[in-house]
């Protein structure tokens, strides 16, 4: 464990500005501590701690945790924010960092082109040539350079800048490589925030610097309720059920008595179903469909009936010519219509 916490401390001061490196001390020092607690380290506002550590968080070498606490003389929980290392997360980070940063360098180093063995010495020419171009050139004497014939010289070799720049940093990262098999050897402890939080040293506060005492809450209590008006009407349970071909009988027998059960709590009462009007035979009760067709048939009775003595009308008859100049009366005469009795009939003649 000592190793690894050397490691984070050397990385942190390599790459790292003087307030992540204060940061990450803190807390190889203290374990775990709450935001407000290291704000009063670092000097620092929350607003401003929680920036710098974002940093950290988002490189793998502090894990955030949050928790709601109730304070004294409060009835409502605030969530609080604790800070602590996972050591095989940071050491994981580190090692892909290392790598890849490798990775690129060998990329950048990578010949372009291909190196040229010989060079040709005369001033004005300098011409490189490969081995496999001046193969066909040959004299006694050597290669010789084909555009001016001069005796070729092999170049110097000549190191390319990315080679330099790979070698100045596997000289620079060489501490971490070294560190990195000796923690590769030992086994890490596994580290969350319940261990790191067991494991926390508290700090010293001033009279004037104390702040009021939480305790934690459970989050299952703090859950939010449901909102009002809105029933949870999903299932409640679930069940499986993996039957065989034998079962589909005992099957088939359980459905049936539920569709049974369904229908007689689902039945109408007698009431609505049985009717009070006794039948001509007897007293015995009928249906609801033999109740409809009597009433249906006594209906029709009834209009029959109707059609049997028809509402008589009176008929108002003008005997002669309709004039105006006419000055004497006209004789008029009613006669009732619509009756088959004669004797029903009623003339009025004669009327003045």
């Amino acid at each position: 464990m000592d190793i690894a916490k050397t490691l984070i401390r050397c990385v942190m001061r390599a790459f790292y500005s003087t307030q992540e490196i204060l940061i990450i001390d803190a807390l190889v020092q203290h374990s775990c501590l709450r935001d407000d607690d290291l704000g009063h380290l670092m000097k620092l506002g929350n607003k401003d701690l929680h920036k710098a550590c974002a940093g950290l968080r988002d490189a793998r070498f502090l894990v955030v945790h949050t928790r709601p606490e109730l304070q004294a003389g409060k009835t409502r929980p605030q969530n609080k924010t604790y800070y602590y290392i996972d050591y095989r997360q940071t050491i994981d980070a580190i090692k892909w960092r290392v790598y890849k940063t490798d990775k690129d360098m060998q990329g950048i180093a990578k010949p372009s082109e291909e190196n040229k063995e010989y060079v040709c010495p005369r001033v004005g020419c300098e011409a490189q040539w490969s081995q496999m171009e001046v193969l066909d050139s040959v004299s006694s004497r050597g290669f010789t350079c084909q555009r001016c014939g001069s005796v070729l010289e092999q170049a110097k070799e000549r190191e390319a800048p990315g080679h330099q720049q790979l070698s100045r940093m596997n000289n620079q990262f060489k501490f971490m490589t070294d560190m990195l098999q000796e923690v590769d050897k030992v086994v890490i402890p596994e580290c969350n925030f319940d261990l790191a939080l067991a494991n926390a040293r508290s700090i010293v506060r001033l009279e004037t610097h104390e702040v009021a005492v939480s305790v934690p809450v459970d989050s299952a209590l703090n859950k939010p309720s449901a909102v009002k008006g809105l029933a949870n009407t999903g299932p409640k349970t679930m069940q499986v059920i993996i039957s065989t071909g034998d079962d589909d009988a005992e099957q088939a027998e359980a459905a049936r008595k539920r569709q049974e059960e369904l229908l007689r709590q689902n039945a109408l009462p007698e009431w609505i179903t049985s009717s009070s009007v006794p039948t001509t035979g007897g007293s015995k009760a009928i249906g609801p469909a033999a109740a409809s067709l009597l009433d249906s048939s006594s209906a029709v009775k009834d209009e029959a009936a109707v059609d049997e003595h028809p509402a008589k009308k009176v008929k108002l008859e003008v005997q002669g010519d309709i004039s105006v100049k006419d000055e004497d009366p006209m004789p008029m005469s009613f006669k009732m219509e619509g009756g088959d009795d004669e004797e029903d009939d009623l003339e009025f003649e004669d009327v003045m």
